[in-house]
């Protein structure tokens, strides 16, 4: 009978949640010090912080995040609006200013909380699980701005530029780098330049095209648009492979995303276009895999990691400073045109 009382007794203690309080008696110190060194703040001594950090190891002590964010008034989630569905999960553009953002929330106690549909959107919106959002280059079709507005959660926008818009937009320079790559494509003398563009809904196609018009029409040439429901070819390849055999003139095409450009360089090949002898091809961003293909794909270059960090850093300050909640800025990152092996001067 006493060794069954010893047991559960022994067995109560595995159970036994860990505390600040336990942590602070066994290293003989107060729980301000051990809440310090768990919220990674100054004012502990080196020598200490590394003892608790030791005892908190051999405790295996797991911090109670629910009692935390009570005593804070906070979630400790920031929320990841991203449009798309399942497409942009294997979008590198995505996945890229992803990597930018967990580098700042890896220094902080926040976790991200992704959601990829409507419904998850208004979901995550209204049930009050997150202290701010970041919004993935939104569409009018998946998220109203305005409703958005009216929520007064600290939001930033990444990916899209928004005129007149109501919050913090960090995007890159899409108008200048469809200029670069149109006017590049000009002037290795192509004079049929096409558009393969991402959806209408998104910000961040409107501006692409609006960019692209606006060159070509100062250049006097002919424009050649086709969108697509997605910024990447997959279930998509015969409307691309109609366009291409309908306008066999076409020597260049310029691609608002790199998913895009990979996509038509694939079906150019399957109906036995050479690249570049006979089609010049143009991608947008420089995600990773550019520079890792053959031909590797000429492209315009954007630091999207740093986008990532940018917007989030912006998005703490509004956490932090209530008065800075409606205080706007466009931070817009300069694009610049890189030239690979899907580029040629077009051979009369």
């Amino acid at each position: 009978m006493l060794d069954n009382k010893s047991s559960s007794k022994e067995h109560f203690m595995k159970k036994k949640q860990i505390s600040i309080k336990d942590i602070a008696k066994k290293a003989n110190v107060s729980t301000a010090s051990v809440s310090r060194v768990i919220s990674n703040k100054p004012g502990v001594g080196d020598e200490t912080k590394g003892r608790i950090q030791q005892i908190m190891r051999e405790m295996n002590y797991k911090p109670n995040i629910n009692a935390r964010s009570l005593v804070k008034n906070n979630t400790g989630n920031i929320g990841v609006i991203v449009p798309g569905g399942s497409n942009t999960i294997h979008n590198s553009f995505f996945l890229t200013i992803i990597e930018g953002i967990s580098r700042v929330i890896d220094k902080t106690e926040y976790n991200l909380v992704i959601s990829f549909t409507t419904k998850q959107h208004k979901k995550l919106l209204d049930t009050n699980i997150v202290d701010g959002i970041l919004v993935f280059a939104p569409r009018e079709n998946e998220i109203d701005l305005n409703w958005l507005s009216s929520l007064n959660l600290p939001t930033v926008i990444i990916g899209s530029f928004i005129e007149n818009s109501k919050f913090d937009c960090i995007s890159a320079d899409e108008k200048a780098g469809v200029r670069l790559s149109v006017e590049n494509l000009h002037q290795k003398k192509h004079r049929k330049i096409a558009l393969i563009n991402g959806p209408s809904t998104s910000y961040q196609s409107q501006i692409y095209e609006q960019g692209y018009k606006n060159v070509i029409n100062e250049l006097g040439i002919n424009s050649y648009v086709l969108e697509l429901e997605e910024f990447d070819i997959k279930g998509q390849e015969n409307i691309v492979k109609q366009f291409l055999k309908k306008h066999q003139d076409i020597t260049g095409i310029v691609c608002s995303s790199d998913n895009l450009a990979l996509g038509v360089m694939n079906i150019a090949k399957d109906l036995g276009i050479s690249i570049p002898q006979q089609l010049s091809i143009i991608g947008s961003d420089n995600t990773p895999i550019t520079n890792l293909i053959s031909p590797k794909l000429s492209t315009t270059h954007v630091d999207l990691k740093q986008m990532g960090e940018t917007a989030v850093s912006r998005l703490f300050i509004k956490l932090k400073s209530p008065t800075d909640h409606k205080h706007n800025i466009n931070c817009i990152f300069p694009m610049n045109y890189i030239e690979r092996e899907t580029t040629a001067f077009l051979n009369s």
